[in-house]
């Protein structure tokens, strides 16, 4: 399992559109994978990503998935400093040590729960010195190609 570190990453903030996956549940759950596919494809495909293309400021593609008591939700956005307008929520990510998981080839969407298994069910569940916070969890498209991608998800982290 030589595909994950544990880095430090400075504070960012993620700005789109989210749906509610689910009521309050874990962050990482097998049942979401349909969803989320189906709200991405939507944002894609209504324009609204491409809208949100001149205030992005990082040249990958980002989701991001929260739980809270209210629920669990996933968000399909940009990396921006810039003001959220009217219909976008933000998330904003601390600075701080992230779980960072990596793969390649194939659908962006198979890949991503891939990583999210094996950083949840393997990785954070097995000896390692770290813990997750509780906080979101980024999802990231470094190649632009969801039909053979090169990901990432960012699982914060800390110290047991």
């Amino acid at each position: 399992m030589a595909n994950f570190l544990v880095e430090e990453k400075e504070a960012f903030r993620f700005v789109g559109y989210k749906v509610q996956l689910g009521p309050p549940a874990q962050i990482h759950a097998e049942g979401y994978s349909p969803a989320k596919t189906e709200f991405f494809k939507g944002v894609l495909q209504s324009g609204k990503m491409a809208a949100l293309k001149p205030i992005s400021e990082s040249p990958y593609g980002y989701a991001v998935v929260t739980a809270d008591q209210a629920g669990a939700f996933y968000y399909a956005g940009v990396v921006s400093s810039k003001p959220t307008e009217e219909g976008k929520e933000e998330v904003l990510f601390p600075k701080g040590l992230y779980l960072v998981v990596s793969g390649k080839g194939g659908l962006s969407r198979l890949a991503f729960d891939k990583l999210e298994d094996q950083a949840f069910h393997e990785i954070l569940s097995g000896d390692i010195q770290y813990r997750y916070t509780g906080g979101p969890v980024a999802e990231v498209l470094l190649n632009g190609n969801p039909m053979d991608a090169e990901v990432e998800i960012w699982v914060p982290v800390e110290e047991k």
